[in-house]
């Protein structure tokens, strides 16, 4: 079968391969359409971890075909084991042995039997496949506004306009916060309006999340952040990466300052329900449509509007 597979940093190559086999509760999905997004934009820049000395699958958002009974299921990119301290404790987003799904640009996938069990669903009818691929990156955006605490009414600064910003814009206004998109280019910001951001001063704000993955966009969350306040970090960061922060400003204005990464199988399920209410227009997030053999020129060159592109292999 034709996959996708990273062999250096800039080099993504359409590959024949094995076909995958499943064992021991594995399933194998027949891919309908695999997300990229800003994961895959850093991933194609700089290599992936599981780079070796051999190419690396490539891809972790899809739907696709069941191969066991022809239903059009979505996977999660991840699932906790469901054993280990963090997941006895309900805290399964940092589950300390994780299954991982990998290589979803390709035409089957092995979706992982831990996956299978937890975190592969149905999709709901009538939702757009390429809508469905998002539960994934919209599971982290519910988690990570669970993590921020805001109560209902708060003012909240979303910094970053890609498409986990807007997702999070979505997930603050459904959960009763007032949002306010910061940053960005002028053109996402009708876009923001659509997912529930609306006009005010972000220097009001009760919680700032950072969703922009840049040292100055944290930055700026710790300036515009209230007294009393929470400061949320989403965005990608470097292992060892340190951050400014003024001490005496968090000890005084008793600042909280946390993160977030990944989602429980709750959240995964949760987001598979949010996007079947069509209660935003998810699918202008979905910005492109190209071939597995297009992905790698995207990548190398994505358009300015580019938000996430739907491969159809």
């Amino acid at each position: 079968m034709r996959a996708l597979r990273l062999h250096a940093p800039g080099d993504l190559r359409v590959d024949e391969v094995p076909l995958p086999e499943a064992r021991d509760g594995d399933v194998v999905v027949e891919v309908e359409v695999a997300l990229t997004g800003d994961a895959e934009l850093r991933a194609f820049a700089a290599g992936s971890d599981a780079l070796d000395g051999s190419p690396a699958p490539f891809g972790r958002e899809l739907v696709g075909i069941d191969a066991r009974d022809g239903r059009r299921v979505v996977a999660a990119a991840t699932a906790p084991c469901g054993h280990c301290a963090a997941c006895l404790a309900d805290r399964e987003a940092l589950c300390r042995r994780p299954v991982r799904l990998e290589g979803a640009l390709a035409e089957r996938v092995l979706v992982p039997a831990r996956i299978a069990e937890v975190n592969l669903h149905p999709v709901p009818r009538g939702l757009d496949p390429a809508v469905a691929a998002l539960a994934d990156s919209l599971a982290c955006c519910l988690h990570a506004v669970e993590r921020a605490g805001l109560r209902p009414g708060s003012l909240v600064a979303v910094l970053g306009s890609g498409p986990i910003g807007l997702l999070l814009c979505a997930c603050v206004t459904d959960a009763g916060g007032y949002v306010a998109a910061v940053g960005g280019r002028t053109s996402r910001h009708s876009l923001a309006a659509a997912f529930g951001a609306r006009p005010a001063d972000p220097r009001d704000a009760d919680v700032v999340i950072e969703a922009a993955g840049t040292q100055q966009a944290r930055r700026d969350a710790l300036e515009l952040v209230q007294p009393g306040g929470t400061v949320l970090l989403v965005g990608t960061t470097e292992p060892g990466e340190p951050i400014a922060a003024d001490a005496e400003r968090i000890r005084g204005e008793e600042l909280t300052l946390c993160g977030a990464t990944g989602h429980a199988p709750r959240h995964f399920r949760a987001a598979l329900a949010f996007l079947a209410s069509g209660a935003y227009p998810w699918e202008r997030l979905v910005t492109h449509e190209v071939s597995l053999e297009g992905v790698a020129a995207l990548l190398a060159d994505p358009p300015e509007d580019y938000l996430k592109a739907a491969v159809r292999p």
